[in-house]
């Protein structure tokens, strides 16, 4: 969902916000984001790697329990509420649909 003046979600998104799936299922906290078009590659196969890499993407902290985080495409993000502590990124696609990062 784009916000009022037309950027995409993913602008207002900063490292430390919480992250919920489309269903309101937690998924984890922003470790990194990258706007659209970066130059830094995620850690994932060839091709969905590129496409990240396009519309920007989110590292998202799984914490301890989980083996592995999660990057979330700039399309994934919906909408951003709140602010500082209590803000939320709030996405369009289940916790199960998203890419896993790779070792």
């Amino acid at each position: 969902m784009p916000t009022i003046d037309d950027s995409p979600a993913i602008a207002q998104v900063s490292p430390g916000m919480e992250v919920q799936d489309a269903a309101g299922v937690p998924v984890g906290m922003v470790d990194a984001v990258q706007q659209p078009d970066t130059d830094v590659r995620p850690q994932l196969p060839a091709g969905p790697a590129e496409l990240f890499m396009a519309t920007g993407y989110l590292l998202v902290d799984r914490g301890e329990q989980f083996e592995n985080d999660v990057y979330v495409s700039g399309e994934q993000v919906d909408h951003v509420t709140g602010t500082g502590d209590s803000a939320l990124v709030t996405l369009n696609v289940s916790w199960a649909e998203l890419d896993r990062a790779v070792d």
